[in-house]
């Protein structure tokens, strides 16, 4: 079916004033004002939730009486239902599963035709993250003659591949909704990653009539280009359907040529060779602009995290973006997707429990479909931290849900993720199984079992290990890890070693692990085939979950933050895409780099007690420009792959530190300005390498950075601007945050601006925000219209900086003509 974008003129109602014209996708959570007394509370960052209705109006011609007509939602929170002129024409409760529309029977041929989508997020709490609200990925229109190839209808994978030889199967679903049968004939053109046709099928069918009917191919590939992290390469099979030579549909999907293993003797093995799993748990939000799931938002976020070491990502948890997996085909990444965090038993009053049984299974069909043609997709995940997989009924479920997830797509592999500690804890019967007592669940924290367990890891993270130890969380959890290809470890790496000994059959992947024990669990993970690798929570901050992860001075430690704590605060990627130290210790310990790194405490904090979190060791900076710090005491961090390491300051040395199993080297020193180098050195005494820190100077300006300087002028590109406050060299100065306002003229408008910081009152949607440790980040969307783009930012004692940005027109492209 012809595809023809739905994104732009949509007007919404809601809580305030009607707003539009507006684009999707669309976040009208991230434009609510923060509540601190809202039901939401800390899970979404104090943002409360509404109900909201969108509406379209659009024209439909009078010669598509004899057309397939279809809206397809690729994700509305949550609870939304599309009317078609007044009337119900469908909708979902997920709000992260696509879903389509048959809307044929519905539209006025001729005449102009209304589109509204209700979507309700205003009852009880229903997600432990930000959500966001309303149509927050794309819409398309599909629309397709009598006989057409159905949605998600071709799909391609590897059958064989011997060297560079391949096998590929092209499996087709073409409907005939007319009332007499059709000849038609269907043709398959392959193109490689460069652009060159390699082989081309043609084969006449005989369609019966209002019918459909699916065809397989077995196509050879010659020395094909197999497709990895290290070398993305992908495929273009074009598929037409004709007849009398009239082209009756058409597709063009994108595919990779490659082959996943599995087994107890070798692992994972990605085109016959081992591969680990440097994985990172990923929240769908993009930080300062919310859950805008905007395409270049998805790709600058793939980039990042490929170059900081990362080859896996767990989507977190519920269904991928499109957006988000097309990013991880082009770049390499491998993808965990995750079906839901919720089944039967909820975890917050409003959550998807009260839906999942009845949904669960076209949920999955969706999911699946999605992925079917993306390389990047090696496993899926049935479930988080499931408790109720501790009883006779949740085992049961998770036998049914992976065994149609292999009848789905035998080509793949299934995990199911749990939680040891909260199999452990959490009942053998099924309390929770009507509406009047799951108004409980979320009134507090410690009445939470979810919430409970949170604050049990973060407390005693460096115990939790031992605890999972016990009889009890193997019983509690065998059963279910007996239903799956991959057993799924959240927070159960002390279980490695005698599960291994135990069940020798069993393949282990940590799908959740914190990211201060990284060091610890990689040592074990490289040497042991069985374990496929680690997922990280969380590899990118993400709002929500407000300050589960957040090191705050002169407080004592719990399990959220009051408002208007708002970010969760892990230690790896700040929200504005900024790497933080265990980013660069990571590369270490992955063996991706030897160091030196180095990095400091606050030095403006010095001598004052911290919260303690077992997601988080250190809030340290790669920063020696603490101005007004002289004379206190600054903790110095060496991270390094070496036997020792020395700390200089202005070529002085400070003394030298064996490097920990952690590897890491700590130092004490009185802080002063000036050039403070880390030497690494071998146990021979040998150089490894080393790394200077260069305290800044007396200047200060405003130095901007943007990731382009054209954008497609398609309502939904994005230029990402970082702002640092620097001296006059452009070395950054913490501590002399302010105020900065950004301004846009032209061709584009200021989607959001905001920093890092873990607790802030200041919208992204204004254009004024305070910097955070020195930096911000603006992200400017395009409009529909080519023209020049013109950035302002001024701050306080600051010369004003302009940056020139171009929209240009969108020309020769295939969006409106792509086969969904």
């Amino acid at each position: 079916m012809i595809r023809i974008p739905f994104n732009d003129d949509w007007y919404l109602a809601g809580e305030g004033e009607p707003q539009g014209p507006l684009s999707v996708p669309h976040d009208a959570m991230f434009y609510e004002k923060r509540d601190p007394d809202c039901r939401n509370a800390w899970n979404t960052g104090y943002f409360p939730g509404g109900t909201y209705r969108y509406t379209k109006t659009f024209p439909v011609p009078a010669d598509w009486h004899d057309r397939h007509v279809v809206l397809e939602f690729e994700g509305v929170y949550q609870d939304c239902q599309v009317l078609l002129n007044g009337r119900l024409a469908g909708g979902h409760p997920n709000g992260y599963a696509l879903f389509r529309v048959e809307a044929h029977s519905l539209v006025e041929f001729g005449s102009d035709n209304r589109v509204e989508v209700v979507a309700r997020n205003d009852g009880p709490p229903n997600s432990r993250w930000y959500s966001g609200s309303g149509i927050h990925r794309p819409v398309s229109l599909l629309v397709g003659g009598p006989v057409h190839l159905v949605p998600d209808g071709v799909r391609v994978h590897t059958a064989a591949l011997d060297a560079t030889d391949a096998r590929i199967t092209v499996c087709t679903t073409i409907a005939n909704t007319g009332i007499a049968a059709r000849t038609a004939t269907l043709v398959h053109h392959v193109y490689d990653p460069g652009g060159e046709w390699v082989l081309e099928h043609c084969e006449t069918l005989s369609l019966p009539a209002d019918g459909v009917h699916t065809v397989r191919h077995d196509l050879g590939v010659a020395q094909a280009r197999v497709w990895s992290p290290g070398d993305p390469a992908l495929y273009t099979c074009r598929t037409r359907l004709l007849a009398h030579d009239q082209i009756l549909d058409s597709v063009e999907v994108r595919f990779g040529i490659r082959i996943v293993d599995l087994d107890a003797r070798n692992g994972l093995r990605l085109n016959g060779i081992p591969i680990k799993l440097r994985g990172g748990c990923l929240h769908h939000d993009h930080g300062v602009i919310g859950a805008h799931g905007l395409s270049a938002a998805e790709d600058r976020r793939v980039r990042i995290l490929k170059a900081a070491g990362y080859n896996a990502i767990r989507s977190a948890h519920h269904p991928a973006s499109r957006a988000l997996l097309d990013a991880c085909d082009r770049h390499g990444m491998l993808v965990m997707d995750e079906l839901s965090d919720a089944w039967f038993r909820p975890k917050l009053a409003g959550d998807y429990s009260a839906h999942f049984e009845q949904w669960w299974r076209r949920d999955l069909e969706s999911m699946v479909a999605k992925d079917y043609n993306h390389p990047s997709v090696i496993l899926y995940s049935i479930g988080n931290e499931i408790a109720e997989t501790a009883t006779a009924r949740g085992v049961e479920l998770s036998r049914r849900i992976a065994d149609t997830t292999r009848e789905l797509d035998p080509t793949r592999y299934v995990t199911n993720c749990v939680n040891g500690l909260l199999n452990m804890i959490a009942p053998k019967d099924d309390p929770v199984r009507d509406a009047r007592k799951r108004h409980d669940v979320d009134s507090e924290p410690h009445e939470n079992l979810i919430a409970v367990v949170n604050f049990l890891m973060s407390v005693l993270m460096d115990k939790l290990g031992h605890l999972v130890k016990l009889p009890r969380a193997d019983r509690r959890t065998r059963d279910v890890f007996a239903t799956v290809d991959i057993a799924g470890y959240n927070y159960m790496h002390g279980r490695y070693r005698t599960d291994l000994r135990r069940y020798p059959e069993r393949v282990i992947v940590g799908s959740e692990t914190p990211p201060p024990h990284t060091a610890r669990i990689w040592r074990e993970i490289e040497h042991q085939p069985r374990i496929i690798g680690d997922f990280t929570w969380t590899a990118w901050d993400y709002l929500g979950e407000a300050g589960i992860a957040t090191r705050v001075y002169g407080a004592s430690t719990a399990l959220y933050r009051p408002y208007p704590a708002l970010v969760a605060g892990t230690p790896v990627i700040d929200i504005t895409g900024h790497r933080q130290t265990q980013s660069y210790l990571n590369e270490i310990i992955w063996h991706r780099a030897t160091g030196p790194y180095i990095a400091v405490q606050p030095v403006d904090q010095s001598g004052r007690t911290r919260s303690r979190s077992g997601f988080r060791t250190t809030d340290s900076l790669a920063s020696w420009s603490w101005e007004g710090c002289e004379g206190r005491t600054a903790v110095v961090e060496v991270y390094a792959d070496a036997a020792y390491v020395e700390l200089l300051l202005d070529r002085y040395s400070l003394g030298s530190r064996p490097i920990d199993h952690e590897y890491l080297a700590r130092f004490e020193t009185e802080y002063r300005p000036g050039e403070l180098t880390a030497v690494a050195y071998h146990a021979d005494g040998s150089e490894l390498g080393r790394t200077t820190l260069i305290s800044a100077g007396p200047g200060l300006r405003l130095t901007l950075s943007c990731d382009r300087d054209r954008l497609h002028a398609d309502g939904a590109d994005l230029a990402f601007l970082d702002i640092a406050l620097t001296d006059d060299h452009g070395t950054v100065k913490p501590l002399s945050d302010r105020e900065i306002t950004v301004t846009v003229d032209g061709a584009a408008t200021l989607l959001g601006l905001g920093s890092a910081a873990p607790t802030t009152e200041e919208p992204f949607t204004d254009p004024v925000h305070s910097t955070h440790h020195g930096r911000a980040l603006a992200v400017l969307r395009a409009g529909r219209h080519p023209g020049p783009i013109t950035v302002t930012v001024t701050a306080e004692q600051c010369r004003p900086q302009h940056l020139h940005l171009t929209a240009q027109s969108v020309t020769g492209t295939t969006s409106d003509f792509t086969h969904s």
